[in-house]
């Protein structure tokens, strides 16, 4: 660009300029700088006496000012120029400043994988994971622990179209899979890591969680239906069943994520898992090489899917994952009445189980079934009843006139076996019948109930045999009138309030599979079997017992877990669950009301002998509701249970109805039976009145009638103390329906 420097142009320009101004015209004497020049021309005389020569002076004139704008041309057009490259130049900036910040933001490759929904990008080593409308809502970390140096390169020898592999800096092998499930709405991606030498080469794989909302952590540690990422803390919790920490009554390793995203992971190894551990708003796990079998080949086996909503995501993964539920007649089970619970272990109670029995006799109560949680047996694994509760049990369960010929029993029953218990323990060490030690190679010897016990091992067929002769003999014993009982067990997964830890043992593969092989044996004597923990057993018609736990919240004594630990058992594929009142010495009258204004609307119903403590109002409470219970509850659920065959739960969550009404997806207080019945109990002592959600839809409130337009909360809505606030989904959308004004 030829452009003079400014000062100099300047300069040339004032010259000439002062030149020409002060030259006066030789002929006429006109001077072209004076102001007046107009007035001198006109002095002189007309325009046609200046003839010619005059007419040239004036062009001679135009022509200068001409020349003073052609001046500043060269100058304009070269700020145009200069302003035209920086213009191009900034939007060229601008435009690869995007390209990289989107880059880097997506971090896509997508040059790596086959699948619009999932990316490796290897230089930053980092997984990401899209929705429909191409937004990550799911990104990874993947390292392997201490050891995470050098570059990332593919494996050629693994590598197809279907399979993509990197290795490592330290020879770690990362592998996935892409593919789409069978309704192809979800997308899922299954990860393996494999060649990990030893426990500083252990991967880590953190997920971003500030964002989202998570479903799926059975644990007792604060709130988790849902987990907001930055509100939970969990840090480098072993996340195996039967492990040393305490999660819950569900135990799979399945995590689903409110955008549509889930978590499976697949091998029985026990898993470290943190969930925002120092408020980092990660969900990191590894394999916890600590409690690793000396056996076990280190390997890490997840996956991740993706679909379109929650809803369609966890339909589409428990069905393709995890075993499908078997079909209840619910109404014609033992848990659709009251299983009562007959417990000495509370401070008041100074009855024995024949008084128990009179008193509810006497009260009017149903007693189809009731649970002798007491020492029945002299010694932990004796299978037999001692002569006291042999000749209690024959006396009021069938002697006593009839008046209990109907009443079912159920017994407790664990895998632990004392070494007092002679016979059966000689039996079992002799045939080597027992788990072993992964230590000493000798049978593992436990402490359960202040004995000593080795643990059955029930996936040898030899131990199944024995077990099942002892359960034949024990239901022939004390029996009357052809009565077989017990008839309903109850599987005692724990020991000592620790679950049985996985490391121990050296015989048996899956410590898991010994609980599931028990519950089958116990199945195939009674079809009633309730179970305090359950792991890959959706197959079995178990009932799950959900525990009712005692908080503080907002300075109030609320009763917790009982809504959000259902919800949880029923999105990793539990269908019947069954809840307890929490301890006598926890509660007081009003609590046990509200508790059960809520366990009246499970699939199974479990009340303790403790319920007599507390006066008359629960015991006219519970009578009412066993009425209700039994006339509207149970044919709810007898209208869903075949629904259960195809993954969907009985007990289901808000947003089942519409998953993308965002506010469901927060409300852990409120439950579905199906569609149609909706139930907000109150769960705080002193409160008579709460808010309460209604999904899309036209709901009827069972109490008064109105109906109320869905998707809308009704603040401060009354429930008083025995009442609960329960509303039914108007089936018939086409007639108009008057939807009434929120006064509660």
């Amino acid at each position: 660009m030829d452009c003079e420097a400014p000062q100099k142009r300047e300069l040339k320009r004032e010259k000439e300029h002062e030149k020409l101004l002060s030259h006066t015209d030789p002929v006429k004497g006109v001077h072209y700088g004076n102001l007046d020049g107009a007035s001198a021309v006109a002095q002189s005389g007309s325009v046609s006496s200046l003839g010619t020569k005059s007419l040239s002076q004036e062009t001679s004139k135009e022509k200068y000012l001409k020349s003073l704008a052609e001046e500043e041309a060269p100058q304009s057009s070269c700020k145009k120029k200069v302003l035209k490259v920086v213009v191009t130049f900034l939007f060229i900036v601008i435009v690869v400043g995007i390209v990289i910040i989107w880059s880097f933001h997506e971090g896509r490759s997508r040059k790596n994988i086959g699948n619009h929904y999932f990316d490796f990008v290897s230089k930053q080593r980092v997984l990401n994971v899209y929705n429909v409308k191409d937004d990550i809502v799911l990104s990874g970390f993947m390292k392997t622990s201490q050891l995470d140096i050098g570059k990332v390169h593919k494996c050629d020898e693994y590598q197809t179209d279907d399979v993509f592999c990197f290795r490592f800096g330290d020879e770690t092998v990362f592998r996935f899979f892409p593919y789409t499930l069978k309704n192809a709405q979800v997308h899922c991606n299954d990860i393996v890591w494999t060649n990990m030498k030893s426990n500083l080469h252990i991967p880590v794989d953190c997920y971003d969680i500030e964002f989202g909302l998570w479903y799926g952590l059975p644990n007792f540690n604060g709130s988790f239906w849902p987990v907001k990422g930055n509100k939970v803390s969990i840090d480098k919790l072993t996340y195996q069943p039967y492990g040393k920490s305490v999660l819950g009554q569900v135990l799979e390793n399945y995590w689903l994520n409110a955008e549509g995203s889930a978590i499976i992971v697949h091998q029985p190894y026990p898993i470290k898992f943190s969930f925002n551990a120092q408020n980092d708003k990660k969900l990191c796990f590894s394999l916890d090489y600590e409690n690793l079998k000396q056996t076990a080949i280190p390997t890490i086996n997840y996956t991740i899917c993706q679909g379109p909503d929650i809803k369609t995501t966890f339909l589409a993964t428990r069905n393709h994952f995890f075993p499908l539920s078997e079909v209840v007649k619910i109404a014609e089970h033992d848990f659709s009445k009251i299983l009562w619970k007959f417990e000495n272990r509370y401070k008041n109670n100074h009855q024995n189980f024949g008084e128990f029995l009179h008193k509810l006799n006497t009260l009017g109560l149903p007693i189809n079934m009731i649970e002798y949680d007491t020492d029945w047996q002299e010694n932990v694994g004796d299978f037999k009843f001692t002569e006291k509760v042999a000749n209690e049990l024959s006396l009021y369960l069938n002697m006593n006139k009839g008046k209990y010929s109907n009443t079912k029993l159920m017994l407790p029953l664990t895998l632990a076996c004392s070494y007092k218990a002679e016979e059966n323990f000689k039996m079992g060490a002799d045939k080597d019948l027992f788990v072993k030690d992964i230590y000493t190679h000798g049978f593992k010897m436990i402490s359960y109930k202040e004995q000593s016990c080795a643990l059955w091992d029930a996936t040898y067929v030899e131990t199944k045999d024995f077990l099942k002769e002892k359960l034949d003999s024990l239901q022939q014993k004390g029996t009357v009138e052809e009565t077989l009982y017990p008839q309903a067990f109850e599987v005692k997964t724990t020991i000592a309030n620790a679950a049985i830890h996985h490391t121990l043992f050296r015989n048996t593969s899956d410590i898991n599979a010994m609980n599931s092989e028990f519950a089958a044996i116990l199945l195939s004597a009674n079809k009633s079997v309730l179970i305090e923990t359950a792991y890959h057993m959706q197959n079995m018609t178990i009932f799950v017992e959900i525990p009712t736990l005692v908080a503080n919240k907002s300075g109030k004594k609320c009763l917790d877990y009982i809504v959000s630990g259902a919800l949880t058992a029923g999105i990793h594929g539990y269908p019947y669950v069954i809840t307890l009142a929490p301890p006598e010495d926890m509660i007081d009258t009003e609590l046990l009301i509200r508790w059960i204004e809520v366990a009246v609307y499970f699939p199974g119903l479990q009340v303790t002998n403790a319920v007599l403590n507390f006066g008359d109002r629960p015991i006219s409470l519970l009578k009412n509701m066993s009425l209700l219970r039994e006339s509207v509850v149970i044919p709810a659920y007898s209208d869903i249970v075949s629904e259960t065959k195809e993954g969907i739960p009985l007990l289901r969550p808000l947003w089942w109805v519409d998953p993308l009404d965002f506010k469901t997806l927060r409300i852990s207080d409120q439950f579905l039976i199906g569609e149609t019945i909706m139930v907000a109990p109150v769960l705080c002592l002193g409160d008579r009145k709460r808010d309460i959600y209604l999904p899309t839809g036209q709901w009827i409130h069972s109490k008064t009638g109105k109906t109320y337009a869905g998707k809308q909360w009704l603040k401060d809505f009354i429930v008083q103390l025995e009442d609960i606030a329960v509303f039914y989904l108007h089936q018939d959308t086409t007639q108009n329906s008057t939807v009434s004004s929120i006064t509660p």
